[in-house]
């Protein structure tokens, strides 16, 4: 399965992981969220009273740091 790693509502990280296996992602991180639709990608920004992902056409200055 395909995982988004979230900060700030930012996708910072894509894994493919079984759900249940312990892991322990590097960065710091808000959430994780399955995806389900293998179309989401790092720098989209989740807006979660919407339960939708956008894409920004440039890097937001609101962007957490590596």
């Amino acid at each position: 399965m395909r995982w988004l790693i979230l900060k700030s509502n930012y996708v910072i990280g894509v894994i493919i992981w079984d759900g249940i296996t312990p892991i322990q992602y590097p960065d710091e991180y808000d959430s994780m969220m399955q995806d389900s639709s293998y179309n989401i990608g790092i720098g989209d920004w989740y807006e979660s009273t919407e339960n939708v992902f956008y894409r920004p056409l440039t890097t937001p200055p609101d962007y957490p740091p590596a």
